[in-house]
């Protein structure tokens, strides 16, 4: 009997030294995973940065790139007057009238209130590539100034930072930047393959 005692007592004990390493393992493991899962975190996030900090440095050579198309020039202007969306009609065209849900293929370039251009459809030693995209997915500024426009216009817009790219600023452009545009509308495009 007392060695069935002893027995019960042996087991008793193996079990409890069984579950406590069992229940040390699984803390480590619990431990181990968090400080994976940290590191991974930080891994991402340092990633995403590079990945950050290399498109606005393609935004900033594309700005350096940028020249104005056709004879216009781009000029400095008052940031603290652009309140509101302006569309000047440079030259009127004569073709169908541009609605806020079109595709429009056009000639641009854009610059801060300096004069400085920060990007263009016309890059230095290159012909100018007019592109298409959908006015849907551009800068409020845009779709407003640009809706109710004829196809073969040419137009100055001037956008206040609000409907620009507001507190953020995006690549060359800084945060808070009112923005002026010279765009010419070279037709409206709205096959599947012409957003942007």
């Amino acid at each position: 009997m007392a060695s069935k005692g002893r027995a019960q007592r042996i087991g008793i004990w193996i079990i409890a030294i069984v579950m406590t390493v069992g229940t040390l393992g699984s803390f480590a493991v619990i431990i181990l995973q968090n400080d994976n899962q940290k590191i991974d975190q930080a891994t991402a996030a340092a990633d995403q940065q590079k990945k950050y900090e290399a498109q606005l440095e393609y935004q900033k050579q594309q700005a350096k790139n940028s020249e104005p198309f056709g004879g216009y020039s781009a000029r400095s202007f008052d940031q603290a007057a652009v309140t509101e969306v302006k569309t000047e009609i440079i030259k009127e065209g004569t073709g169908e009238t541009v609605k806020a849900t079109d595709s429009i293929n056009a000639s641009y370039f854009g610059w801060i209130s300096d004069g400085v251009i920060f990007d263009s459809s016309k890059k230095k030693g290159a012909d100018d590539t007019p592109i298409t995209f959908s006015l849907s997915g551009v800068i409020a500024g845009w779709t407003e100034g640009l809706t109710g426009v004829k196809v073969g216009s040419v137009v100055r817009l001037t956008i206040p930072a609000a409907k620009a790219y507001g507190a953020t600023g995006s690549g060359a452009i800084p945060a808070n930047s009112p923005l002026e545009f010279i765009v010419e509308i070279k037709k409206i495009d709205n096959s599947a393959a012409s957003t942007q």
